[in-house]
């Protein structure tokens, strides 16, 4: 206590105590033979969730770890397969944005407020951490099946056509580095959540899914090419709030979905056309053209063939909203 008193961690020190409580009893290899586990297998299952190296003797492990470990292999989870460790990895960087929420949400209510130390000890000894999880878990079960209809669908699609083919996207703010080095901690955290907040918001509502925010950039997906271009027109179009112009970019073709994420050229491609719109523009590759070519919600403007990165020379079209029906 008196070293987390002198280096300022002495609320982190409590918190790991509310949180994770029991005695630290065991090091990495303790561990790994209470669990059956080998010990260089466990070593890099620690790694991939995130955590810095288990393998200095330091006994930093309780009975709950114990309990953990051994819930994990209980189903024949081999922890030397590859593929366990990148589950461990996806899962966990997901779980650590979450809980960076929390603690955004603790932190600034107790420091804007000026409160010390002993005051937030106090506010986070009355945290009902059960009430979280259950509401963790209630919102897992419902993207659990949110997930399943959406893999029924895309196996039904593959089954017909092979690798099922969506509308990839993305969006980011217009000169969001430069103008960003003008504003304060509180204003750029303002911006940030106004600019996710419509993004997530307009995707959900109009079908699509988020598949990463990346800072001033969302990554997102849609069934069909026409429902992508209505989307990234919407963001497009947005003013106010001091949230800079969004520039989107939109390509469609195979890809491959794995752990919650998006791979293969397709993604590449609607990145780099990203790069090629101007503010408040969406830009589309020959498919997505062709795809919504003669609906009457958009004006297409052909810009011929454009130069891209790491691609090459790509036929790229400019869409507007039709006036009238804007």
């Amino acid at each position: 206590m008196a070293t987390a008193d002198a280096n300022g961690t002495l609320l982190a020190l409590a918190a790991e105590r509310f949180l994770l409580p029991g005695e630290r009893v065991y090091d990495h290899r303790a561990l790994a033979e209470r669990t059956g586990t080998d010990p260089d297998d466990l070593g890099r299952l620690w790694l991939a969730l995130g955590f810095a190296d288990m393998t200095s003797g330091e006994k930093r492990f309780t009975d709950g770890d114990v309990a953990m470990i051994r819930t994990l292999v209980a189903d024949g989870t081999q922890l030397s397969s590859e593929y366990t460790l990148h589950e461990a990895r996806v899962i966990s960087s997901s779980l650590a944005r979450i809980a960076e929420v929390f603690v955004d949400e603790m932190w600034d209510h107790q420091r804007s407020a000026g409160q010390s130390d002993r005051q937030a000890l106090g506010e986070m000894a009355g945290v009902d951490v059960g009430r979280i999880e259950r509401l963790l878990l209630s919102l897992l079960r419902m993207h659990l099946v949110a997930a399943l209809y959406r893999r029924s669908a895309l196996h039904d699609e593959t089954q017909r056509a092979g690798q099922p083919s969506l509308a990839v996207g993305f969006a980011d703010l217009t000169g969001f580095t430069e103008l960003s080095r003008g504003w304060s901690p509180d204003e750029l955290t303002r911006v940030i959540v106004r600019f996710e907040q419509r993004a997530c918001d307009q995707i959900a509502e109009r079908g699509g899914r988020v598949i990463k925010t990346i800072g001033d950039e969302v990554m997102f997906i849609f069934d069909t090419a026409a429902a992508a271009v209505a989307l990234a027109l919407e963001l497009s179009a947005f003013e106010g709030d001091d949230v800079p112009p969004l520039r989107v970019g939109v390509a469609v073709g195979p890809v491959l979905l794995r752990q919650g994420d998006c791979y293969g050229p397709t993604v590449n491609l609607a990145s780099r056309i990203t790069g090629v719109a101007g503010s408040g523009e969406v830009v589309v590759d020959d498919a997505v053209a062709l795809a919504v070519e003669g609906d009457p919600r958009f004006i297409l403007t052909p810009l011929g063939a454009v130069t891209l990165k790491g691609i090459g020379a790509v036929a790229l079209t400019r869409v507007r909203p039709t006036p009238e029906l804007h």
